[in-house]
């Protein structure tokens, strides 16, 4: 079955949605995520910058006016919003399910919301209906029979709201705690246990970046092999408690257990597989089955991991628990060995490392220089000089993708040789490195190319959209996934980034992510010369070297409408002298080239040429900074840049129409 483009049938609107529930700071946009399995989309909150939240964390949650600014701004990728019911707060959500359709609502659900008499709401789906009541009862509980789920805060759990309300609803929400009795005493299941009681108390989930490296654990075979290759041979919720036992006796805590159960994509698809592919039911079946019931036959005997082993092996093998090992080993002076040496791609300029950079101002060239370095290490070609290492390179193309293969063929003419022979690999598109669903994507799709050395990110502002740049949570998320991209893959994850107002200090935005880096190339422009200087390199020598490079334009044919495609090459150039005061580019100039380059992605997608008076109207438009916000005065200063830019050859204007050069 194919995947539908739009899963909400009623976009949200939240005018009817009653002022009770906005005033709760419980609120998140969420997003549509089709399910396969289910043949439905899942729900998916998320934090108003994107990526995923988790029910188990309230403080995580927020306003209702931050939740409808995110979902208003972005949304392609929100579907709606979302209402936070973890935790007891007076609230009680009634969800009924296939109740309504061709607008005629079930006797059944009539009947409930008669009782209730409330606040009642159309399903994203239409096909269901969402009620609100005032008060709180004993116990969450559900008929999956009937199709109807109450929720009262002591489950960790969300529902969504669209503010489609009946036109026979209530606007407020109502108190009914006869009705809620008499509900659950017609519908709710009888509770012959009290495992609902063990769900009160789960903790707050762990980046699984800050999770423990399962490779240090020493967890048992069976189960080390399913955690990482989701291997078995039998029942997988045996291994999966299995899982839980090994972590707990490997002195991991209940959040750092649970957080390895749910963010393992093996373990969580046997949780998905046991609750109808529920989300927040499968995290909940994870910590009261794999993590409470586990944790006591942990602490009984470390030995009761063996209990899931094949028993076929009993007697044969040594089974004396092994000590875990120190991850803080120290050694004697004379036994101190130094480290590995670097392994490098290009000699003293571009190791195999974890996270490096070339960063720059637009313009500058920083494509152009990365691609000519990775691409020397693809054909295993020497670059300038100096000793290359031959390896695999994956290129995600997340800016100005829909030229880029102009630049492919501009390097294979250039250099005449064939891109189909090389092991180099292009994904036009920017995965979110925000969210760990993306990067686990990510992940998977470089790994089925088999072996990767260098992953290339083409910028980093593309995978990181809606961040703020300034905000370690922010970066400091994205720098760790790019880690995690590196110790799955193996290979060096090299970004391409821009340079703040003052380049020196490296990239823009947060500060700390030069500290994490193992190289850094700052690449500068002054008229046709430009250079890449390293102003980081972690191992070798190479450090504060400079190498000076032109843009040589390589012609490679017309297009259909019999107009000249061209783009360029790197070739070998003087380095510019140092800049002196004075020198810096003139800042209109540099209004005027954004403005440019911002023209230039809406070509690469709509086509046709960019105006002259195009150029002046979207400079003048673009945000003023500590510039004039006189309009006047700014349209006779980018007239004059645009006549400066002309003259230095920086840009050419023919027939009105206005090209980069």
């Amino acid at each position: 079955m194919p995947q539908p483009n739009n899963p909400p049938e009623f976009k949200f609107n939240g005018d009817k949605i009653p002022q009770f529930l906005k005033d709760q700071a419980r609120w998140a946009p969420w997003k549509a995520k089709w399910n396969e399995k289910r043949q439905k989309f899942d729900k998916i909150p998320c934090s108003t910058k994107g990526y995923g939240v988790s029910t188990a964390e309230p403080d995580k949650w927020g306003t209702y006016e931050d939740a409808l600014q995110a979902y208003q701004g972005n949304p392609d990728h929100f579907s709606g919003l979302g209402y936070l019911m973890t935790g007891t707060h007076g609230v009680i959500a009634y969800d009924l399910d296939r109740c309504v359709a061709d607008n005629v609502i079930s006797p059944w659900a009539k009947e409930v919301m008669h009782q209730l008499n409330t606040y009642t709401e159309l399903s994203p789906s239409g096909a269901g209906l969402r009620m609100f009541v005032q008060g709180g009862i004993d116990v969450d509980w559900t008929n999956h029979d009937t199709g109807i789920e109450v929720y009262a805060g002591h489950e960790a759990r969300f529902v969504t709201v669209t503010g489609a309300r009946l036109k026979t609803s209530p606007a407020d929400i109502a108190a009914a705690p006869e009705a809620n009795l008499a509900i659950a005493t017609r519908y709710a299941p009888d509770r012959k246990s009290k495992a609902q009681v063990l769900t009160l108390a789960m903790p707050a989930l762990i980046k699984d970046t800050d999770l423990p490296d399962l490779a240090s654990l020493g967890l048992p075979y069976k189960v080390m092999d399913f955690l990482t290759e989701g291997k078995f041979d039998g029942d997988r919720s045996r291994l999966v408690q299995a899982a839980g036992v090994s972590l707990y006796a490997a002195g991991l805590d209940d959040a750092q257990v649970l957080s390895t159960l749910i963010t393992n994509p093996y373990t969580f698809e046997v949780a998905l597989d046991h609750r109808r592919q529920d989300h927040d039911r499968a995290v909940l079946y994870l910590w009261v089955e794999h993590c409470q019931k586990a944790k006591p036959k942990a602490q009984s005997s470390v030995a009761s991991v063996n209990d899931f082993e094949d028993l076929s092996t009993a007697g044969l093998v040594d089974e004396t628990p092994t000590a875990k090992p120190l991850r803080f080993a120290f050694v004697q002076a004379g036994q101190f060995k130094p480290g590995t040496p670097p392994i490098w791609g290009i000699e003293n300029v571009l190791p195999k490392d974890e996270v490096g950079v070339v960063f720059g101002e637009s313009t500058g060239g920083k494509t152009f220089f990365t691609l000519d370095m990775v691409m020397s290490i693809a054909r295993g070609q020497a670059w300038r000089g100096r000793e290359v290492k031959q390896g695999n390179v994956a290129y995600l193309v997340g800016e100005g993708g829909n030229r880029f293969h102009y630049r492919l063929e501009a390097y294979a003419e250039y250099h005449d040789f064939d891109l189909n022979t090389i092991p180099f690999y292009l994904l036009n598109g920017a995965p979110n490195f925000l969210e760990k669903t993306d990067v686990k994507d990510l992940i998977t799709g470089i790994k089925a190319l088999g072996s990767i050395d260098y992953i290339v990110v083409d910028t980093l502002a593309q995978v990181t959209p809606g961040a703020n740049e300034n905000s370690g949570e922010d970066m400091g998320r994205a720098l760790a996934h790019c880690k995690a991209l590196h110790k799955a893959t193996g290979a060096m994850v090299l970004l391409v980034a821009h340079s703040g107002k003052d380049a020196s200090k490296g990239i823009r935005g947060w500060s700390g992510i030069k500290g994490a880096l193992d190289v850094e190339i700052l690449v500068e422009r002054s008229g046709d010369t430009r250079s890449a200087k390293i102003t980081k390199l972690k191992d070798g020598d190479g450090e504060g070297e400079v190498f000076g490079f032109k843009l040589n334009t390589v012609n490679l044919g017309l297009n259909d409408a019999g107009k000249q495609i061209t783009s360029c090459v790197v070739i070998d150039g003087a380095a510019p002298g140092p800049k002196t005061k004075g020198t810096r580019e003139p800042v209109w100039q540099k209004v005027v080239l954004e403005a440019l380059d911002e023209l230039i992605k809406v070509q690469d997608l709509a086509g046709g040429d960019i105006t002259h008076a195009d150029l002046i109207t979207e400079a003048v438009n673009q945000p003023p900074g500590e510039l004039t916000s006189d309009l006047a005065i700014r349209r006779q200063r980018i007239k004059k840049a645009i006549t400066d830019l002309e003259a230095a050859k920086r840009i050419s204007i023919k027939n009105d129409a206005v090209v980069k050069l």
